[in-house]
């Protein structure tokens, strides 16, 4: 089952309608079957294949029985990590390690009591026992049945299962001791699971909670209903993709941080995990953004976008470290969702519009940004190539809905704020560089034409970005506030209070001291990359710059480099601010691009 050119175009574009989303479930299907017969291959020669030649028996004949039922079953999303961990294990242990196998291998029985169960026929078979409890996928758990395996008997009715425990114990599914799998419905036959049992849910780089208990449970379930209608009200297409492949929501447990959090993983596609956020709107948020991850994923197993590795050199705008291919194109794809979200929010009748406004806005730029480096890397397949050119669509035709003015204006120096900062965490002036303005400034020669970009070089900062410091200030833009701050604190008068209030002159004033005192203040840099660019609009010529303003905003490490080398040659009292005065003002012969 392939993908047409339409139903390619359209998961291109950020969407996908149920046709497509089939043929991604195929795939990942397909999927699962070949990683068990890995499994089940990777097995045979060593002494733990005994232990799974009963659970292949019973699911192969559920499937003679039905296929249709095992098939749901295979589709339960973190069977795929289960089985991605056991060859890991497989292949560790080949290698003299100490971890046994066996209790992971030993999961494959469960799945086998599900697919019986769903098929409808008789089986007896010992299930694996962790912590006293037996985790059927997509079924529930039963619990207190001692250290030992149990054993997980069925007559092929409506009776279900029935699990004795090694320590006696019988538990039967809908009877005491029976945890059922928890599951929302949200839409007129279509149930999503909050999963809080599976045993294999650690795949999200995240720690998930436990069992939730009754309340949160409750709590959780009509927080999803909530988010739900939101999304079938403003983004039915995503809704619709969701609706036919969203099939689990793991709860995750908060940070220490406090933040909200998300995940999807390429070892769990139809499943998708949150930290349990306040409100719907966050929620929603979150689901959105992360389906748009686990969609891309399904997708990234049919087809090849880009090499299976790269170097970390290109610009992901919301992180600090420069990042490969394949990550950066999955940050795109799903901030086109995030942007999305935000693009519709603007519109809701319980939203707060210029927020709104500001994140649409803020993440219309951060998209734009990356597509262009991606794109223009080089290091996608011809596949890819089409890919993003359906995706670059998209986000091209946002570009003409409006945004008020003073949003649009104070979003966009946010935006040069955080450039700035990648730029001279990652970027290092070619050779010969430095020293050609260092000849500018010390002996007036023409001035070379200057590279529109440095060498991309990571950094030390491999996280998301976050905004400490002047970025903090700054970052009530993308709350919509413009409105000029009330002084506070000992200095009234620092550089940052006087940028948020528009006085440009002072704001570089102050600038330009600390980086004469210290041209490692990467701060200031900031600061003053976004004080001339600010200056520059008030003049009403934001699209006609000078060469200082254009190298404080595109060449800073350039800069810094250079006003670094001044300060330790003692060659000038204000080397940053000489530096500066004389970009503004070069003389004739000199040239820049």
């Amino acid at each position: 089952m392939l993908l047409s050119a339409e139903q390619f175009a359209d998961i291109a574009a950020g969407y996908g309608d149920a046709g497509a989303m089939a043929v991604l479930d195929a795939g990942q299907l397909a999927k699962r079957r070949a990683l068990i017969a890995m499994v089940l291959r990777s097995a045979g020669p060593t002494p733990f294949a005994a232990g799974t030649r009963a659970a292949a028996d019973l699911l192969a004949r559920a499937e003679d029985a039905h296929p249709a039922a095992v098939d749901a079953v295979l589709a339960h999303p973190h069977l795929d990590a289960w089985a991605t961990l056991c060859l890991h294990r497989l292949a560790d242990h080949g290698e003299g390690a100490d971890v046994d196998p066996a209790a992971d291998l030993a999961h494959l029985a469960a799945y086998a009591v599900a697919a019986a169960v769903a098929a409808g026929i008789a089986f007896d078979i010992e299930v694996p026992v962790r912590d006293g409890i037996a985790t059927i996928p997509g079924l529930g758990v039963a619990t207190g049945l001692g250290a030992g395996p149990a054993r997980a008997c069925g007559a092929g009715t409506a009776g279900g299962v029935r699990f004795t425990g090694s320590n006696g114990h019988v538990v039967a599914s809908g009877g005491p001791g029976w945890q059922p799998r928890r599951t929302v419905e949200l839409d007129a036959g279509w149930h999503l699971a909050i999963e809080d049992q599976d045993p294999y849910r650690h795949c999200y780089g995240w720690q998930p909670l436990p069992t939730l208990g009754p309340v949160q449970a409750d709590e959780l379930a009509k927080l999803l209903g909530e988010a739900w209608r939101l999304i079938e009200r403003d983004h039915p297409r995503h809704a619709e993709a969701m609706r036919h492949s969203l099939r689990s929501l793991v709860p995750l447990a908060t940070p220490g941080h406090g933040d909200m959090i998300s995940a999807a993983s390429r070892q769990a596609c139809g499943s998708i995990a949150v930290s349990v956020p306040d409100t719907a709107t966050d929620l929603a948020l979150l689901m959105l953004h992360e389906y748009m991850h686990a969609k891309l994923g399904a997708l990234l197993d049919l087809h090849d976008l880009h090499p299976r590795s790269s170097p970390a050199r290109l610009h992901a705008p919301w992180r600090l470290d420069p990042r490969p291919a394949g990550a950066l194109l999955q940050g795109i794809y799903a901030h086109t969702g995030v942007t999305d979200y935000w693009r519709m929010r603007r519109h809701g009748p319980d939203g707060d519009t210029r927020r709104a406004a500001a994140q649409f806005a803020y993440w219309r730029a951060m998209n734009r940004i990356a597509i262009e480096d991606l794109t223009q890397s080089g290091e996608l397949t011809p596949v890819g190539e089409r890919f993003c050119t359906f995706l670059h669509a998209t986000l091209q035709s946002w570009d003409s809905e409006d945004i008020a003015a003073d949003i649009a204006s104070r979003t966009q120096l946010f935006v040069v704020a955080q450039m700035t900062r990648w730029l001279l965490l990652n970027a290092r002036p070619a050779t010969g560089e430095t020293e050609r303005i260092l000849s500018f400034v010390r002996s007036g020669e023409p001035l070379a034409a200057i590279a529109g970009r440095g060498t991309v070089v990571a950094g030390p900062a491999a996280r998301p970005a976050d905004a400490p410091g002047l970025l903090g200030e700054l970052h009530q833009w993308l709350d919509g506030r413009i409105e000029p701050p009330a002084s506070s604190g000992p200095n009234s008068t620092a550089a940052g209070m006087m940028l948020l209030n528009g006085d440009t002159a002072g704001a570089e004033r102050s600038f330009l001291e600390r980086l004469d005192a210290d041209a490692a203040d990467d701060e200031a840099w900031v600061g003053l990359a976004v004080t001339r660019s600010l200056a520059a609009e008030l003049a009403g010529r934001p699209g006609r710059v000078d060469l200082a303003t254009r190298l404080v905003t595109t060449r800073p490490e350039l800069l810094r480099d250079v006003v670094l080398k001044l300060q330790c040659s003692g060659g000038a009292d204000h080397p940053a601010s000489d530096l500066l005065k004389r970009l503004v003002e070069p003389p004739d012969g000199s040239t820049s691009s």
